[in-house]
């Protein structure tokens, strides 16, 4: 890593801010294996604070002046990862993108802090998987005891690096937060884990005391919201405390938690009410909205209410528009309106609209997929086969590559022998997704009739030839 240094001091690709003489500046740079892209952007909370350009040798850097604010910081390149960055800190890093957080590797000023928080992360990962999970069956005392040791152990590491590396009391206070909430999480799980743990119907009371670091909960400091522990844990938090406190009102034939619409308008009025700072309000009423929108179980006339309430409490949430831009696309994916303008491209370059394939074709289900995926690409491919094999089939199944580039496409399709006249490629993925509503679900299927929706929530293991 000592390149990097002499790298860094030698010159940078992109400065931010004015260059003021004996400003205490910040300084991070690094270099990208396997580049997804030719950029790297930075950010400072959910805002953009510059962009950096990868040279010849997949180099980027950032220069911070002394206007650049301390604290939690995240730079983009396909992944995100979180960073914190003080004055005079001169970070560099190193990172894979075919294996990104294992790989990542921190060194210059600064280092001590985000190697620690990295390796918090990855602790909690594997923690939480082979440890916490398998300790849900445990009854409340015993449970809160061990995760209270894997939390000390913790600090105690950290109290050791603040002596060690001179942390300063800024960033300790970030580290400990991440601690503090990762254990106050697995607390918030117990009672909806243990029920599932068990095998028991009724959702278990914890004995008092065991919630007693919620009196010690923040929701208005603005220098946890991005701390990411902390949002998990509020998320669950709202989450759990709506699933319990709205149990009377949301019930439907005993299940209470069918009535999705109440059930997510009650979380958001929860968090309206308890929620002060305005970033965090925001950022998790957008997690509920959209989370529900996203649930095609529900009806769109239950989708209309809920935005129809949400504008009552949270008109000035800075992701208003997202939201809206979602409910927008649910709203033009209903049954027997036309298919929204989107263009792909077949094998031989030619610009289709999906209205124009499904006139052509008549009855067509549109499918995904990504050839990266390799599992997911082979089930893909034998589901629609044994779709096309039906006797009672009626369908044209028409094939839409995601993200996979165009050569590689080609050559996926003609490897596997797909037919090419059904064989297209997303050209312009962001809008593919956000009309169609993809978000990651690839096993999503739209079904079409003659250029109108029959289905646009369609899952392509259902069964379409009744």
């Amino acid at each position: 890593m000592n390149k990097f240094l002499l790298f860094l001091s030698i010159t940078f690709l992109f400065s931010c801010g004015e260059n003021k003489k004996n400003s205490p500046y910040i300084y991070f740079a690094g270099e990208i294996v396997n580049p997804k892209n030719d950029s790297v952007i930075l950010y400072k909370d959910d805002r953009k604070v510059c962009s950096s350009k990868l040279d010849s040798n997949n180099r980027f850097a950032f220069e911070l002046d002394s206007s650049a604010e301390e604290g939690l910081y995240h730079f983009g390149h396909e992944e995100v990862q979180y960073i914190y960055l003080e004055k005079g800190d001169s970070l560099l890093i190193r990172v894979n993108t075919v294996d990104f957080d294992e790989s990542l590797v921190f060194d210059g000023k600064g280092q001590e802090i985000n190697n620690f928080l990295l390796e918090m992360f990855l602790t909690h990962e594997d923690e939480e998987l082979n440890i916490v999970e398998k300790m849900y069956f445990l009854n409340p005392n015993e449970f809160s005891k061990k995760v209270d040791s894997l939390h000390d152990k913790k600090i105690d590491l950290l109290n050791t690096l603040k002596t060690e590396a001179s942390l300063t009391d800024n960033a300790v206070r970030i580290a400990k937060t991440g601690i503090d909430y990762t254990t106050y999480l697995y607390k918030e799980k117990y009672p909806f884990k243990h029920r599932r743990a068990v095998k028991e119907k009724a959702l278990m009371q914890p004995p008092e005391g065991f919630y007693n670091y919620r009196k010690e909960l923040t929701y208005n400091n603005p220098n946890y919201t991005y701390i990411t522990p902390y949002y998990n844990f509020m998320k669950q938090h709202f989450g759990g405390m709506s699933y319990i406190n709205c149990k009377e009102g949301c019930e439907v034939n005993g299940s209470f938690y069918i009535n999705q619409l109440h059930f997510n308008e009650h979380q958001i009025t929860l968090i309206d009410s308890m929620v002060g700072e305005k970033n965090l309000k925001d950022n998790l009423i957008r997690n509920v909205a959209l989370n529900y929108l996203l649930r095609s179980d529900d009806t769109y006339e239950n989708n209309t209410i809920f935005m129809k309430d949400l504008h009552k409490v949270a008109s000035n949430n800075k992701h208003i528009g997202e939201i809206d831009s979602l409910y927008k696309s649910i709203k033009n994916l209903q049954p027997n309106l036309v298919l929204p303008k989107i263009y792909i491209h077949n094998v031989d370059g030619e610009k289709k609209s999906l209205e124009d394939i499904s006139k052509a074709h008549k009855n067509v289900v549109f499918y995904f997929w990504m050839g990266e995926n390799n599992v997911h690409f082979r089930h893909i491919t034998n589901r629609v086969n044994q779709l096309k094999e039906n006797p009672n089939n009626k369908y044209t199944y028409i094939g839409i590559s995601l993200r996979t580039d165009e050569k590689n496409w080609k050559d996926i399709v003609k490897s596997n022998n797909l037919d090419q006249k059904t064989q297209y490629r997303a050209e312009d993925l962001k809008k593919l997704n956000n009309i169609l509503i993809i978000n990651g679900k690839l096993n999503r299927a739209v079904i079409t009739d003659n250029g109108k929706i029959i289905d646009g929530f369609a899952n392509i293991y259902g069964n379409y030839n009744k």
